[in-house]
């Protein structure tokens, strides 16, 4: 087998030797896989209905994986406070997501090949657990649900490189040695030709093997050609498109010298992660440590870590040099706001152009849940004007409804998640289970449709502002506004419960105040289930807001209404006094308190808390959720015992202090 011409396109010829290839890479006895314990996690943490303790009695089984998953937590890559001294408690903490990735990444050193020289196989690991941890750290940049899979995705995508050396070493050899001269993105394109088959499709066909989940095999597939994701699920393709950045990050010193290659890696720094060159740089410096650390953690043997910043900055200043020498683009703006496509660069756009008039108003497209149009659009039938905020579910614009000459909210599913049936028939299922909940104090639902391949829910507008917003300015309430705001949220809380639904995540953004009135209203019930299905919630991940979890959440145990009335006492603590109780320095920190710190009596705090007010609050806290009130309606009796407000209504205002 010989070296050919380069290929000058990255879309590759049906290869009749593809299968052939693949036969031959995948069939041999020698092929590496991890231990049986770490593919026995793997393939439990890929299962629906897998809990912690499955995942602690198979990390029982290995001693030498249950010790490094508790360097790793008690490392300064967490920063926690105080040392963690079960493995149970660990994967608690980590999550399922996270043990998956450890474990194979514990691994590595043990698919160690023979055929493959020790410094190849070093510089391997180096990019594995490189692109593990830039995977992990943009995803967590973007504010992508599920960056600990990300991660894994990052430590495995190249593992068809070590095969493909592995069984063709001879013409690798010869490959490797004039790859530095043709252009990155065609490197697939390249292979497919030499070999019959890339290293991309290679390491998904053996990680289909592994029986890991198709969300993580098929953005590996096509990370160097994300655009053949089309037909997938759009998660899918907006994975792939991160590991194929990251692989390019992971391999600056050949991107660095191709200036072409340079633009694009720029661009879509630019586009993508909003970082401009300078912001580029800077984030490759934090994220350094982070990558020789883990590396000595995991026993990885990385040699002297590239600096990859410092590349990236010698590359940008050659790629200045020649741009202002070609007189195609200002150096100033270079890897700020122009990405290249072709020979030269062309403009991003920070935002889509404003439409003439109300006549003109454009369709919704996805791209508009990060590039909002000046005018707004139409998302059928109704007009959205602005954005109101985002979440990890989706995103909330306020909007008009024609029909009925209203405002109204509505919220679109997270477009990263709309790809599963199984998630879009859930979010409706439990929109319509808000729906039922009519109450003055919960954000009504309309309706409840599909459209634009996405699920959305039409809302009561509130006018006026977040719980959160009014205490960021104010830093604490004063002691009888949070009395009757605690009223108003508890017999919200009642009502929704009366419905089998549990909101999961109550805290200070997500009560609402109504502008005119005062009246607190609960909304974005986005992280609500079924008390029937969350009390079959597993440990498989922590859902909420850590500062506002009840322990039995962080513990991933079964969970009932009782959850919502511990979130609402740290969040009448916080309205109190200005602080969480359970805040520190870190998530892992604050979740360790949430389950095994006692915060001090709330008057000990403000001696002006009435002394059942204090009581109160301290039953909403108990860690036991037996010893809490059993319900939210319990709740508001105690108080209204306590308490009552200057008249039926009128006092609202005066007691709001508006």
């Amino acid at each position: 087998m010989t070296l050919t011409a380069p290929v000058q396109t990255a879309v590759a010829r049906p290869n009749p030797n593809r299968q052939a290839a693949l036969d031959r890479i995948l069939s041999d006895p020698r092929l590496p896989t991890p231990p049986a314990v770490a593919m026995q996690i793997v393939q439990a943490t890929s299962r629906a209905d897998c809990e912690v303790k499955d995942v602690v009695e198979l990390l029982a089984r290995d001693p030498a994986i249950c010790g490094q998953v508790l360097k790793v937590i008690n490392s300064c890559v967490y920063g926690l406070t105080r040392p963690v001294t079960t493995i149970e408690r660990a994967v608690v903490m980590l999550g399922l997501n996270t043990v998956r990735g450890l474990v194979l990444t514990f691994s590595l050193p043990a698919m160690r090949m023979s055929t493959v020289p020790d410094k190849v196989f070093r510089n391997h690991c180096l990019s594995a657990v490189s692109g593990a941890i830039l995977a992990r750290e943009l995803s967590v940049r973007a504010r992508r649900p599920l960056a600990e899979d990300d991660l894994v995705c990052g430590l495995l995508r190249d593992l068809g490189s070590l095969l493909l050396r592995h069984s063709f070493p001879r013409e690798y050899d010869q490959y490797d040695a004039t790859r530095g001269d043709r252009p990155f993105a065609l490197q697939s394109a390249i292979e497919r030709e030499l070999f019959g088959v890339d290293h991309a499709a290679v390491s998904a066909e053996l990680l289909k093997r592994w029986h890991l989940p198709d969300e993580l095999v098929e953005p590996i597939r096509f990370h160097h050609e994300p655009e053949k994701c089309a037909d997938l699920p759009p998660a899918f393709g907006e994975r792939a498109e991160l590991l194929g950045f990251v692989e390019a990050l992971t391999n600056l010193d050949q991107v660095a010298q191709q200036p072409q290659e340079l633009r694009r890696v720029l661009g879509l720094a630019n586009a993508k992660f909003g970082l401009t060159r300078e912001e580029l740089v800077g984030f490759l410096r934090e994220v350094l440590p982070k990558v020789q650390e883990f590396s000595a953690l995991l026993n990885v043997d990385v040699g002297a870590c590239p600096d990859y910043a410092t590349i990236l900055e010698q590359g940008n200043t050659e790629l200045a040099v020649l741009a202002v020498q070609s007189g195609r683009i200002a150096a100033g703006s270079v890897g700020r706001t122009h990405t290249a496509i072709g020979d030269g660069p062309l403009p991003l756009p920070d935002a889509f152009p404003p439409v003439a008039g109300a006549d003109q108003v454009v369709a919704f497209r996805p791209e508009f849940v990060e590039h909002f149009p000046a005018g707004g659009c139409v998302l059928d039938g109704y007009r959205l004007e602005k954005v109101l905020g985002r979440g990890a579910m989706g995103v909330v614009f306020r909007g008009h409804e024609p029909a009925l000459d209203r405002p109204v909210a509505v919220k679109l599913m997270a477009l990263e998640l709309a790809w599963d049936e199984d998630a879009r028939m859930r979010f409706a299922r439990e929109a319509r289970s808000i729906a039922a909940v009519k109450h003055e104090n919960v954000v009504g639902v309309y309706t409840v449709r599909d459209a634009a391949d996405t699920t959305y829910l039409v809302m009561e507008y509130v006018a006026g502002e977040s719980l959160q917003d009014r205490l960021d300015r104010e830093r604490k309430l004063p002691v009888p506004t949070v009395i009757d705001l605690a009223a108003q949220i508890l017999r919200g809380l009642g009502a929704a419960h009366a419905k089998k639904v549990i909101h999961r995540d109550i805290k200070p953004a997500n009560v609402l105040l109504e502008a005119d009135t005062g009246r607190a209203k609960l909304t974005d019930f986005g992280l609500a289930r079924n008390e029937n299905e969350a009390s079959r919630s597993s440990g498989a991940s922590l859902i909420g807001t850590p500062l506002y979890m009840s322990p039995e959440q962080v513990r991933g145990e079964a969970i009932d209404a009782r959850t919502d009335l511990f979130s609402l006492g740290s969040t009448l603590v916080e309205l109190v006094t200005g602080a969480a109780p359970f805040d520190a320095p870190n998530t892992y920190a604050v979740l360790q308190k949430v389950c095994e710190h006692e915060p001090p009596p709330l008057r000990a705090l403000d001696p002006e808390v009435p002394e059942w007010f204090d009581r109160l609050v301290a039953k909403l806290l108990q860690k036991n959720p037996d010893r809490r009130f059993t319900t939210a309606d319990e709740a508001v009796r105690f108080l209204e015992q306590h308490h009552a407000p200057d008249g039926k209504r009128g006092g609202w205002k005066r007691w709001l202090g508006l």
